[in-house]
């Protein structure tokens, strides 16, 4: 842009100011725990698989940087809270954290499902747990399932990273005990990949499909708090039902780099961007679990 020499300072100072803004470069800053939760994201310092490509993507193109820092997840959660962090990848609901999260879809489906040790028969709900007096619930630190299995009465064990060689783990060095863990259907399905069978007995297991929920859309969990974040009234709230991920009070207000960045990842989706990433790193040909009683 040119400008007359002639130009009033002031006004030349507004148009600085305002050009600077305009072409100042965003940043996103997106936090995840240390463990990894492949093929989503490897372990720490590595940031490979599906959520560092996606959300690169999409960042891009909002005329963003994505940057992605690793944190303990009390931690990560403490950032979010404050705004210091822009947003995690992949968020499980719960209603305390919905008072510092806005949950925006990512474009990926999933599922949660239950394994646990073979003393535990198939169950479809949740509930059914609570006759079993020797179980223990295993789940990360700082994870949204205390509240459930607390309000079930069911004695939880948090671990700091826990994954499916942590469960088969524990059922082989304390067999007195039943363990249940709640894991995405894309953690099994890695776990399974490396082994020679993909019959989960063979390990000692038991999937329960149904007990956990249906697929659903995966959901990244925005900062309420972030510099990039703008709030307006959610028009869909349905006031007489619970608040969840789909009925929110509050949305990315449109224009701020939250929405922006919601809508680019729903037009990933549409355009196939989204599966193709999904695949490249968890193959459609791999070999689903078996879950032989």
């Amino acid at each position: 842009m040119l400008f007359s020499l002639n130009m009033p300072k002031l006004t030349l100072l507004f148009l600085l100011l305002f050009c600077s803004q305009t072409w100042a470069h965003c940043t996103l800053n997106m936090v995840f725990k240390l463990g990894g939760k492949f093929p989503l994201m490897r372990s720490a310092p590595d940031n490979s698989g599906i959520f560092q490509d996606l959300y690169s993507q999409a960042a891009q193109r909002i005329g963003c940087d994505l940057i992605i820092t690793r944190l303990p997840k009390a931690r990560l959660h403490e950032a979010l809270r404050k705004g210091t962090h822009d947003f995690y990848p992949g968020a499980s609901f719960s209603q305390e954290r919905a008072q510092y999260l806005s949950y925006i879809e990512n474009g990926i489906e999933t599922k949660e499902l239950g394994v646990s040790s073979l003393g535990i028969k198939k169950i479809t709900n949740l509930s059914q747990l609570k006759v079993y007096s020797n179980l223990i619930w295993l789940m990360e630190s700082n994870s949204s399932k205390i509240t459930l299995s607390n309000s079930l009465g069911i004695y939880p064990q948090e671990i700091q990273y826990m994954n499916i060689d942590i469960l088969v783990n524990f059922i082989e060095k304390r067999p007195q005990f039943n363990y249940f863990y709640v894991a995405d259907k894309e953690v099994i399905d890695n776990f399974l990949s490396n082994k020679s069978t993909s019959r989960v007995s063979d390990y000692g297991l038991r999937l329960h499909e149904e007990c956990c929920g249906k697929s659903q859309p995966m959901y990244l969990g925005f900062s309420r708090l972030s510099i990039h974040m703008e709030e307006t009234d959610n028009p869909q709230y349905q006031k007489d039902e619970e608040i969840s991920a789909k009925n929110q009070t509050s949305i990315p207000a449109k224009g701020s780099i939250a929405q922006r960045f919601a809508s680019t990842l729903q037009t990933l989706q549409k355009e196939g961007i989204t599966q193709s990433i999904y695949q490249h790193w968890y193959p459609v040909t791999q070999q689903p679990f078996l879950n032989v009683e």
